[in-house]
């Protein structure tokens, strides 16, 4: 992150002085999934269509206007990524086993992909706006693989060492460098940070921590995610690229969920409260926290902030229907 005067404001911090709540959703959806927006304000993501009750992708643009879009063979269709040019990434399922990961072009085109050792699914998480793809893939035995697809569209597959319960990639930077989990041979599941070069680095967030769960990375290398402690209680954390890891906890939560973060620091996620209703918060690159809810909501879960500031997410109503939102 850039040092700047103190005068200097981080986009959650001037966006909190103003922020505005839209809710949306694809004409007819009783669930909507926003998951990434890029630095445009596009949005992808996915919605159920009772109508003939499949799951597909769309894309928010800016303006409002929402294009929803499916593999025409599919029973699911989900986008979860999308670059600076418009390019979603995502996976779609034929059938079982079947699950190819995708690349939307602009003009709509998908182009498919398989990573090699494939047998039961491709699926990306996150794309970078270089082209680059990470995700997880599943072998015959059902086992997560993480793999990196580049921009050229060599895939690279990879493993913690003696990751018994297998490698879920979740999320990576502009420079190739990943974050995810794995699950080790004593049933605990620890954080890990792969390196461009290909170094992977185990971590975990809590002494005692039954599970780490990085979500999100930032072009600084600083990973946030959430570790479960022996009750089984979530409670988030940042780890700086240096390996220096802060707890990063809601005052009086029971229960803290870190979900995202942005290259200027920002931060995002949800808390349960003691009820357990579930609310947003964001917090800035230098450390204040502002608690937040979709008007009218049973709970609100804020999914990625991007670059902008501009948070998404989804959000329940009181006959728990979800609906998509964005805050900027």
């Amino acid at each position: 992150m850039a040092l700047c005067a103190p005068v200097c404001v981080s986009p959650a911090a001037a966006a909190a002085a103003k922020a505005k709540i839209t809710t949306f959703d694809p004409p007819g959806s009783i669930g909507t999934y926003p998951w990434r927006a890029n630095e445009d304000g596009t949005i992808a993501g996915f919605w159920y269509d009772p109508t003939d009750q499949r799951n597909k992708g769309f894309l928010r643009a800016a303006d409002g206007t929402i294009t929803s879009f499916d593999h025409p063979e599919s029973k699911v269709t989900a986008a979860y990524g999308i670059d600076n040019d418009g390019i979603a990434t995502g996976y779609y399922s034929v059938d079982a086993g079947n699950h190819p990961g995708f690349l939307r072009e602009t003009n709509g085109t998908l182009d498919i992909f398989h990573a090699p050792g494939d047998d039961n699914g491709t699926y990306p998480n996150a794309i970078s706006n270089k082209g680059a793809v990470v995700g997880t893939y599943y072998d015959y035995y059902s086992t997560p693989h993480g793999f990196l697809r580049k921009a050229s569209g060599k895939i690279v597959t990879f493993d913690v060492k003696n990751d018994t319960y297998g490698t879920n990639a979740l999320d990576l930077n502009e420079s190739n460098v990943v974050t995810g989990h794995w699950g080790s041979d004593d049933g605990l599941v620890h954080g890990f940070v792969r390196a461009a070069k290909g170094k992977i680095t185990s971590f975990d967030a809590g002494n005692g921590a039954l599970g780490t769960f990085p979500q999100a990375i930032d072009g600084a290398g600083d990973v946030v995610g959430y570790s479960l402690d022996q009750n089984y209680a979530a409670h988030g954390f940042k780890r700086a690229a240096d390996g220096t890891i802060t707890p990063l906890d809601i005052k009086n939560a029971i229960a803290t969920f870190v979900t995202g973060i942005n290259d200027a620091g920002d931060i995002v996620g949800y808390y349960e409260d003691s009820n357990f209703a579930s609310h947003g918060f964001v917090r800035s690159a230098f450390g204040k926290i502002q608690t937040f809810e979709v008007p009218g909501a049973v709970a609100t879960f804020p999914n990625s902030i991007n670059k902008k500031g501009l948070i998404t997410g989804w959000w329940m109503d009181s006959a728990e229907n979800y609906h998509g939102f964005l805050r900027q």
